[in-house]
């Protein structure tokens, strides 16, 4: 089995915010570039509801993820934490990949 997870936040964005804070995101992950462990990151666009906003975010491991979010860097994701969806019962969760093609 992979030791590779994924973090999945889910935002709340008001639809005339959502093309600024897509530039926000750009300067954060260029930012995170070299973070040990972090294999990429993404920003998604629901196209059903367009004040949906995920990030999915790809690890070597848990380990990595945990010392990332113990780190001072962590604080760079500061600006999309007012967005994060605390309306849903789960706002962000950490999966393991059991599969990958």
């Amino acid at each position: 089995m992979s030791e590779r997870v994924r973090v999945i936040l889910w935002y709340r964005v008001p639809k005339e915010e959502v093309w600024p804070l897509a530039d926000t995101y750009r300067k954060i992950s260029e930012q995170l570039v070299g973070t040990p462990g972090m294999l990429g990151n993404e920003l998604l666009h629901s196209q059903v509801d367009e004040t949906t906003v995920m990030v999915t975010s790809h690890w070597e491991s848990l380990r990595h993820l945990e010392e990332w979010v113990h780190s001072s860097s962590h604080r760079h994701t500061s600006p999309l934490r007012p967005y994060l969806d605390t309306g849903r019962d789960r706002p962000y969760e950490t999966f393991t990949v059991i599969s990958s093609f």
